[in-house]
């Protein structure tokens, strides 16, 4: 992850004209509409600027049925475009019509919108620490207009690289309680990349906003500081570089570590090995992997329970995270990348996110992991074509069972994973009825699958499947306007 050094070449008059335009649109005309604009040629890095814009400046979801909860289309932006990059042309604009809807959808909740977001004057101490030292008190206090105001002074007094790293800093105090508390920092400096640093300030404000928004539990991120201190971390782990890669046997290593050991003693396994040379890279790369294999061992959650989908999305977010993570390491200075690597641990010790029918977090138990051996051995001797189709009609059928078995299968053919890639990606662009998830859960696990080099990869791409299995084929209005008006043209 990079920044653009100075705004992109975008005609800003341009970009303010097709937010006013999204915003004159409605969840009735906005697949069409949106549709009928890039047959017309329309820029699709500018309809990208122009929706996160929009969603920053003009929604504020204060949806309190869980935790805060931030914008999913501000966000959910930036992953629908990374996972377009290198797809097809209708599946370029079928992401973008999605994602663009989601957030025309929120511009009419009422948990979201009428909103504005205001510039705020800036606020300032007696001295830049004593500053930073009370935006973070009043972060963990919940006071967010005040922190509000404290980091547009910082973001003024501070550089790009310090602001970005006390931001992202700042997202693991509360990641264990809400992993948003991460990913939304992650997301939105993606996003700077595209639209600038400038540009990208009120993303930045939403996700120290979101941090101060609700409670959380601070212990996990204090014990991390402690295990800095105490493996003598607090400069950086001694096998840190910038550009450090994942050593293929340290990852497998620890993976298997993280899985043998006592949840409780996860956070310290990672700063053992911390200690003992291996990189953060390596071990967030075994903790992502660590947390793919533990999502296959959750069970999806029945489609007519009570917002069924709230408590089928929970358990997603620790894949997201770790990718999240991995994703920010460049941005951190080498004290965070210690500590973001060691909260990876705390993460691991609280796996996935499990809710139960009374939207009460309860503890993640193991069930037996996707995909039994008896469904996958119905595919042996199969080939990848073939298995490609049993996936798809799996998919739809919401087979988890044969979807898992299938992608296993197909990995054991030693096929190309591109066109399996592609064929979730497809799918992922149906659905409208998970807050933009089909598109956040699969770019994270295409990401993490694409830079692992353990030829033992495929869980994150078994993890996937296991998702799209759950939504696919249940909500697909958009989907329906969408293709109706790119065949009319």
């Amino acid at each position: 992850m990079t920044f653009t050094a100075t705004a992109p070449a975008f005609d800003v008059a341009a970009i303010e004209q097709r937010i006013a335009w999204l915003r004159q649109l409605t969840p009735a005309t906005a697949p069409a509409m949106l549709a009928t604009v890039l047959c017309d040629g329309a820029d699709e890095d500018q309809l990208w600027a122009a929706g996160v814009l929009c969603s920053a400046r003009y929604l504020n979801n204060q949806a309190r049925n869980l935790l805060g909860f931030v914008s999913h289309a501000m966000i959910g932006c930036q992953d629908a475009r990374q996972l377009a990059t290198s797809q097809p042309t209708r599946t370029r604009h079928l992401l973008i019509i999605q994602a663009l809807s989601q957030m025309v959808y929120d511009l009419f909740d009422p948990c979201f919108a009428p909103y504005e977001l205001v510039p705020f004057w800036p606020t300032r101490e007696a001295t830049l620490a004593e500053n930073i030292s009370l935006l973070r008190s009043d972060v963990r206090f919940g006071e967010y207009m005040r922190v509000d105001h404290r980091f547009v002074a910082l973001e003024e007094d501070l550089s790009q690289a310090e602001i970005t790293n006390l931001l992202l800093d700042i997202g693991l105090e509360g990641v264990v309680t809400d992993d948003h508390t991460f990913i939304s920092p992650s997301l939105c400096l993606g996003m700077a990349d595209l639209i600038g640093w400038e540009a990208a300030q009120p993303l930045l404000r939403w996700s120290i906003r979101y941090s101060a928004s609700f409670p959380r539990d601070f212990q996990p991120y204090d014990r991390a500081v402690a295990l800095l201190e105490s493996y003598q971390l607090s400069a950086g782990a001694p096998g840190d570089q910038i550009d450090a890669r994942p050593i293929g046997h340290s990852v497998a290593e620890l993976r298997a570590a993280f899985h043998t050991s006592q949840p409780c003693d996860r956070p310290v396994v990672a700063a053992q090995a911390l200690a003992n040379g291996i990189s953060p890279a390596s071990v967030i790369a075994a903790a992502s992997l660590a947390s793919a294999d533990m999502y296959l061992m959750t069970d999806p959650v029945p489609h007519m329970d009570y917002d069924a989908v709230s408590r089928e999305v929970a358990p997603i977010h620790i894949g997201t995270t770790m990718n999240a993570l991995r994703a920010a390491l460049p941005l951190m200075q080498p004290r965070t990348r210690a500590l973001a690597a060691i909260q990876a641990g705390s993460l691991l010790e609280r796996g996935p996110s499990v809710l139960d029918c009374d939207f009460m977090f309860i503890p993640f138990t193991a069930i037996q992991p996707y995909p039994y051996a008896d469904d996958l051995a119905r595919h042996s001797g199969q080939n990848a074509e073939t298995l490609l189709e049993c996936l798809h009609q799996a998919l739809f059928a919401q087979d988890h069972r044969t979807a898992t078995a299938a992608v296993r299968a197909y990995a054991n053919t030693n096929a190309d994973p591109e066109p399996l890639i592609a064929l979730l990606t497809a799918v992922a662009c149906t659905d409208n009825g998970t807050l933009l998830h089909n598109f956040k859960h699969l770019h994270a696990m295409v990401e993490e699958f694409r830079a692992c080099e353990l030829d033992d990869r495929w869980p994150f791409l078994i993890g996937a499947a296991r998702w799209v299995a759950w939504y696919a084929g249940w909500q697909t209005d958009v989907y329906d306007r969408a293709v109706a008006t790119l065949d009319a043209i």
